[in-house]
């Protein structure tokens, strides 16, 4: 642990803790697992984008951990920032016909070698392994400043968030979506609500101590040939998603508090008007 991190305001804990260990308790933490992390009682930020989006669909959990989409982004996470992990939590499958008996038969055997990894094809490693090689320069030089877990008090409510990587002055967040272009990039920041990530992470960095001045987005196009683009947000914009995560917040208490997640039109009917539809 370097000079550096050792002046923080909390201690970075930097050995892996077990589930039955993670209480809230405010911090930085070093190579915790996503089993662990979630296991943590406190709002993310994925909650408050959520709520924003809808109370309704928040309470009910629209998250699939099975989704091809989510998996492919656990898989290129590990092969940019983690690779050397790669092998504890993945299993490249072998390439087996299992329309035929003697294929389920191969497969099934297969799965007994599994363990607690995630089976994978070849293809989505060789994906992933070609878009980390475009942005090789990118990727933090340094093992810890991946991957670290803050947990932090935030309007008098714990927090958590788990940074893909910190420079020691800024965060990094890597982001593959379809269109990596200016305009692009911003119609996916409106419609996944990534201001308010980067003012929650940029709040909890603070909160630690971590120093932190920006948030930046690598984006990367999941199609070939991989292009990629790097964002980051005006003051003016970290400060307005700061309004509403505060906002996200204190509806998502008072969802709790009365039992009630309204859906998108709270009020019972939207009526749109002719400029609404042009």
């Amino acid at each position: 642990m370097n000079q550096k991190r050792t002046s923080l305001r909390f201690a970075v804990i930097a050995k892996p803790l077990m589930v039955k260990d993670m209480n809230f308790k405010e911090g930085i933490y070093e190579n915790l697992d996503y089993p662990t992390y979630d296991s943590i009682p406190a709002w993310r930020s994925h909650d408050l984008t959520a709520i924003t989006k809808c109370p309704y669909t928040w309470k009910h959990g629209q998250f699939n951990s099975e989704s091809p989409a989510l998996l492919e982004g656990r898989v290129q996470h590990t092969v940019f920032l983690e690779h050397h992990k790669f092998d504890e939590e993945f299993i490249i499958q072998p390439s087996i016909n299992r329309r035929t008996k003697i294929g389920k038969e191969e497969y099934e055997d297969f799965l007994m070698t599994t363990g607690d990894r995630q089976p994978i094809k070849q293809e989505l490693y060789d994906v992933c392994m070609a878009r980390r090689e475009i942005v090789r320069d990118f990727i933090p030089k340094e093992s810890h400043q991946v991957e670290l877990t803050i947990c932090f008090m935030w309007n008098n409510q714990p927090c958590k968030g788990k940074l893909d990587w910190h420079t020691g002055k800024d965060i990094w967040d890597l982001k593959t979506c379809r269109d990596a272009s200016p305009r692009g990039f911003k119609s996916a920041i409106n419609a996944f609500k990534y201001h308010q990530q980067a003012a929650f992470y940029i709040a909890g960095c603070r909160a630690v101590g971590l120093p932190t001045e920006k948030f930046y987005f690598l984006a990367q196009e999941k199609p070939h040939p991989y292009p990629y683009a790097v964002y980051t947000l005006s003051d003016e914009a970290i400060s307005y998603a700061d309004a509403k995560n505060e906002q996200a917040m204190a509806l998502g208490i008072s969802c709790k508090e009365k039992g009630l997640y309204l859906p998108y039109n709270q009020e019972g009917v939207t009526e749109f008007d002719l400029g609404d539809l042009y």
